[in-house]
């Protein structure tokens, strides 16, 4: 949440008042090329400073932009080099979860349809907990309510078709908890309001 051009900034005070005790917005070209040049050869820093500075007239000034928009460029290969990472941890632990439970997206696809008891407590559980408008945790009902869902390893696939379906289904359903919870949740709410989308029906006034 720093900011780049406050990152530039304050650095470039700290180095100058810890060589010659001036403020840097004081130094002139030749001044803030001998400050980047005092600074210890061993350290990184030096080297990054010196590459960024120039020979122009205004190297004071082009010297604290271009490394704040060093930084916001480092910044932006860490985020994105963290988001990559986020997404595979999640992704593996998504999968993990998904075959300890036997979660398989086709085969709780098919029981849903086949089963209208099922599928009817599982409409009405949804309809309360968008009603709710936020998730109440892991509380002692919800987990008794998971019992009725088509998941767990109560039966194992016992033929190749079998095999290739719950295949399939775990793979949709670790993508599928992959997205997040924020995501299914939006979604959930979206679905059970889009009958109230739609524009109200006019009535026709009789004269």
């Amino acid at each position: 949440y720093i900011a780049p051009e406050t990152l530039s900034g304050v650095l470039l005070e700290v180095i100058a008042k810890e060589n010659n005790g001036k403020s840097y917005a004081a130094h002139t070209v030749n001044e803030a090329r001998d400050l980047v040049a005092k600074i210890d050869q061993d350290h990184p820093l030096r080297d990054i400073l010196l590459a960024l500075i120039d020979d122009g007239d205004k190297a004071a000034n082009a010297l604290k932009e271009r490394l704040a928009s060093w930084f916001d460029e480092g910044m932006s290969r860490v985020a994105g080099w963290y988001k990559r990472q986020a997404k595979l941890m999640i992704f593996v632990i998504a999968g993990i979860v998904t075959l300890a439970t036997n979660a398989s997206s086709v085969h709780m696809a098919e029981e849903i349809w086949r089963n209208d008891a099922l599928r009817t407590q599982i409409v009405a559980q949804a309809q309360i907990a968008v009603q709710k408008g936020e998730d109440s945790g892991l509380e002692s009902n919800n987990l008794k309510s998971l019992e009725m869902f088509p998941i767990g390893w109560n039966s194992v696939p016992s033929n190749y078709l079998d095999w290739l379906k719950s295949l399939l289904g775990w793979i949709m359903t670790t993508a599928a908890i992959s997205l997040g919870a924020p995501f299914w949740f939006d979604f959930l709410g979206k679905v059970a309001n889009l009958r109230g989308s739609g524009g109200q029906a006019q009535v026709q006034k009789t004269t």
